[in-house]
């Protein structure tokens, strides 16, 4: 398991699961359009960016993003 925040919320994932599927099973709405669950994550369409800490100085795409511990997600 892995402890992450999203949006101030306490959270534990399981590991190998995208910000976008934890974030989804939380009740956490993030929008998209190119996520579907039966094919690999490609981040197309930018429509579900979040801001990682700690992670790059620019948003990133919560679909094609796997959770890691520590992680704070701000949507």
């Amino acid at each position: 398991m892995v402890n992450l925040t999203i949006d101030g919320k306490a959270i534990q994932a399981a590991k190998g699961r995208t910000i976008l599927e934890v974030a989804k099973e939380q009740g956490i709405f993030i929008p998209y359009l190119c996520y579907h669950p039966a094919i690999k994550p490609i981040g197309a369409c930018r429509i579900c960016v979040v801001e990682v800490k700690p992670g790059p100085p620019r948003p990133i795409p919560a679909c094609a993003t796997y959770v890691t511990e520590g992680m704070e997600v701000v949507t």
